[in-house]
């Protein structure tokens, strides 16, 4: 992914600043949320599989509660 970044220099009253475009900022927003995502599949690789069947069985019981 390639950034169009434009540098604000620090003054003595704020602290440097990025700008970049929308659409590139979305783009980056995007990746973030996918990588953080493949983490969190990764994280739970090791964790016990249930069947699907079993999952819908679960999720009935606590709606008809």
């Amino acid at each position: 992914m390639t950034l169009t970044v434009k540098l604000l220099r620090k003054t003595k009253y704020q602290e440097a600043m990025a700008l970049l475009p929308m659409k590139q900022y979305q783009a980056l927003l995007e990746y973030l949320e996918d990588m953080e995502d493949r983490l969190a599949v990764r994280e739970r690789a090791g964790d016990k599989m249930i069947p699907w069947e079993e999952v819908k069985r679960e999720i009935k019981k606590k709606v008809k509660k």
